[in-house]
C-alpha cells in the first residue's frame, strides 16, 4: 500500500478539489506556504510502509522561506522558536552533552529534520498549506481530510506506531487512532509554553526519551528471544529482566508494559544500547 493509494479517494474529492483550487487561484495574488513541490514532502519522504512515528503539528510556517512541507521543519538554518523548544527538551531528555560530548548548537546545526524520516517518521501537519503571516489561515478548509485518512490506514498495520500528538489541535485526532496495538502520547504544543510560560508545557514530555527506548523493542528483532511481551508472557519475569539488564530504562518500559503495550524483551545489551545511541544521532540535524 502506497500513500497514492490511500489519498487518492479523498484528494479527489469534492471538498478537496475546490481547495486545491482555491489554493492554485490564492497563489496568484498571494504567498502561500510551502511551495507547491513540497506540500505533500511528508509523504514522499515517509512512505506508508516505512512509518513507525507519527508527529502531528499544527499548520506549515507561515514566514517566507521557512516551512519545507515537514512538521515543525525549516530549510533556514535559524531555528523557529517552536522547534528551539523541541530541541532543548531532546538535547536534554536524551542527555546528548552525556553520550555524545556535544553542544546544542552543534547537535543541530540546522532546523532541517530530514535526518528524522529516516527513523520512520511522518513529520505531517494537520493543515498541509497557510497564508503568509496568517496563522491558521487554511483551517477548515479540507486538509484535516487528508489527516484523518492517513491515521485510519495506518491503523490497519500489524506493526505497532507510536503517536506523538502535540496540542489540541493535533490531540483531536486521537478518536481516529483504534488500534489497541499502537501507543499515544499527548502533550502541550512547544510554542504553548512561549505564549504562557505559567501555561502547560511541552519542556518535560520526555517523548524523546520515550521513543529511544522502545523503538528498538518494535522493530529489531535480532535483537530478543523469540518470545513477545503479550498476554501469554509472564509479565513479573519480563519486569524482572528488565530491571536486572535495563536499569536506566526500566522505569518506562515497566510503564507501558503495565498499559500492556506489546513489547520484546531485548537479550542482546551491547546491540541494544548501540542501537539506543543510532537512534540519538538521528535525532540530530546533522548530514549523516
Amino acid at each position: 500500500m502506497t500513500w497514492s493509494e490511500i489519498l487518492g479517494p479523498v484528494l479527489a474529492s469534492a471538498k478537496m478539489t475546490d481547495l486545491k483550487a482555491f489554493i492554485k487561484d490564492g497563489r496568484k495574488i498571494k504567498n502561500i506556504y510551502p511551495e507547491g513541490k513540497d506540500v505533500f514532502r511528508a509523504f514522499d519522504l515517509c512512505p506508508y510502509e516505512n512509518t513507525k512515528i507519527v508527529i502531528l503539528g499544527q499548520d506549515p510556517y507561515p514566514w517566507p522561506g521557512v516551512a519545507d512541507g515537514l512538521a515543525f521543519s525549516s530549510r533556514k538554518p535559524e531555528w523557529p522558536k517552536s522547534l528551539e523548544v523541541i530541541f532543548k527538551e531532546i538535547y536534554h531528555d536524551l542527555n546528548i552533552q552525556w553520550y555524545h560530548n556535544i553542544p546544542i548548537e552543534e547537535f543541530f546545526p540546522t532546523a532541517d529534520l530530514t535526518n528524522w524520516t529516516k527513523l520512520g517518521i511522518l513529520l505531517l501537519n494537520v493543515v498541509l498549506t497557510v497564508e503568509e503571516n496568517k496563522s491558521g489561515s487554511h483551517k477548515g478548509m479540507g486538509w484535516e481530510l487528508v489527516t484523518e485518512e492517513v491515521l485510519k490506514a495506518l491503523q490497519t498495520k500489524d506493526q505497532q506506531i507510536i503517536y506523538l500528538l502535540w496540542g489540541k489541535d493535533a490531540q483531536q485526532f486521537k478518536t481516529f487512532i483504534t488500534n489497541p496495538k499502537h501507543l499515544v502520547l499527548e502533550a502541550s504544543h512547544p510554542a504553548a509554553e512561549l505564549h504562557n510560560p505559567d501555561g502547560p508545557k511541552f519542556t518535560g514530555c520526555r517523548h524523546f526519551s520515550i521513543v529511544r527506548d522502545i523503538l528498538p523493542t518494535l522493530y529489531r528483532n535480532d535483537l530478543f528471544t523469540s518470545v513477545n511481551l503479550d498476554s501469554a508472557f509472564d509479565k513479573d519475569k519480563a519486569k524482572k529482566i528488565i530491571k536486572e539488564n535495563y536499569p536506566m530504562e526500566a522505569q518506562k518500559l515497566i510503564e507501558y508494559i503495565e498499559k500492556d503495550f506489546t513489547l520484546n524483551i531485548p537479550v542482546n545489551k551491547e546491540a541494544y544500547f548501540a542501537e539506543l545511541r543510532n537512534i540519538e544521532k538521528n535525532f540530530s540535524t546533522k548530514i549523516n
